[in-house]
């Protein structure tokens, strides 16, 4: 498919809301938008473009239809009728480039000769693993491509080398050039992101109580965190909630230290699903952007992107005494460490969301 009229990303998503799905998914489809029409079909929608356009600072505009009339939960039937409606739209679309983070949608659209792209962020559980099984015993790839968050996901799959490619997440540096100097504060450590486990809190907790005079800034949608949990963290550790994407710019830039400690174990969600074998985080690449001091738990996922004394500082994340030091340290001499901070901003620079979206169109030719 050397030639297709428009991009159809497929998401099982309702919008608006917060997770970083939704965030990669809206940021892909405004760059597809930049050379093709792009239209993104979900479950259910009820902001005009313009709400995801500010918020989450999109560039190009797309076209986003939800196909329910409410917000929907994510089961098999809601999926099946999400399908049934998505056929009957383009069972005769065959120039467009359809795209989705759906295993089921994606099988679906195969076995009904609908070529596609899946993008794969981690193993498949359930029914979808079944399902995938028995499509692949029976026809292989046919009708599909694979995109993977990490290489190690194919240690799993075991696909052939032409039919996936692996993208890490991107971020838009051009979004981190502050105009404005913000005030920035004297030692202050900030952590955007979810407080799953292993994600950063029982790292921060313990930091924290280490490093009373130093405040850290907890953004992320703390009320999946008990109360009687949140009193037993230190006054220094100060939960601020979820805050829109187009603040988190201006936010990086008022700390010097952006935290990244995950567990040797981190899940994605409730459902004690782990993923730290192909973590790929968004906000590993906005810290980047922010041109400020990442310190990150040393693990394989990322290896390839975040060197340690290049662009970043790593620590083993069993070990609380090295990260209180390397922040200590960092604070010390923050005016010593231009070199890492540009470095981090010039890694930042290759992990965009343009030239993502460029390696998908130019993949999409061998479907």
């Amino acid at each position: 498919m050397k030639h297709f009229k428009e991009i159809i990303y497929i998401s099982e998503l309702n919008l608006p809301n917060i997770s970083a799905q939704s965030l990669q998914t809206l940021k892909m489809c405004s760059a597809f938008a930049s050379n093709y029409k792009t239209k993104l079909f979900v479950f259910f929608c009820n902001k005009k473009f313009n709400y995801f356009k500010k918020n989450y600072l999109l560039k190009n505009k797309f076209d986003i239809t939800g196909l329910f009339n409410s917000s929907k939960k994510h089961n098999l039937l809601v999926r099946l009728i999400f399908f049934y409606k998505l056929f009957f739209l383009f069972k005769n679309k065959k120039k467009s480039l359809f795209i989705t983070r759906s295993v089921l949608i994606s099988l679906f659209l195969s076995l009904s000769g609908i070529k596609n792209i899946l993008e794969i962020h981690i193993e498949n559980y359930g029914i979808t693993k079944l399902l995938f099984k028995i499509k692949f015993f029976f026809f292989k790839s046919k009708n599909q491509k694979f995109i993977l968050i990490s290489k190690n996901l194919n240690k799993v799959f075991k696909f052939q080398k032409k039919d996936f490619i692996v993208l890490d997440d991107a971020s838009d540096i051009e979004n981190f050039k502050i105009q404005k100097k913000s005030n920035l504060e004297t030692n202050s450590c900030i952590y955007i992101g979810s407080f799953f486990k292993g994600k950063s809190i029982e790292i921060i907790k313990k930091i924290s109580k280490r490093m009373v005079k130093t405040k850290f800034y907890l953004y992320g949608n703390d009320k999946i965190i008990p109360n009687d949990q949140k009193k037993k963290f230190t006054r220094n550790a100060i939960f601020c909630g979820y805050t829109f994407y187009r603040k988190i710019p201006n936010l990086l830039s008022k700390h010097k230290v952006c935290l990244m400690p995950y567990s040797k174990k981190t899940f994605i969600n409730a459902d004690k699903i782990s993923n730290e074998k192909y973590i790929s985080p968004l906000k590993l690449f906005d810290y980047l952007a922010s041109g400020k001091i990442l310190i990150a738990s040393k693990m394989s996922g990322y290896s390839h992107i975040l060197k340690n004394k290049k662009n970043c500082f790593l620590v083993n994340p069993d070990k609380i005494d090295d990260w209180v030091k390397t922040i200590q340290y960092v604070f010390k001499n923050y005016s010593k460490l231009n070199h890492i901070r540009s470095e981090a901003r010039e890694t930042a620079k290759f992990y965009n969301w343009n030239k993502r979206a460029q390696c998908v169109i130019k993949f999409a030719k061998f479907l």
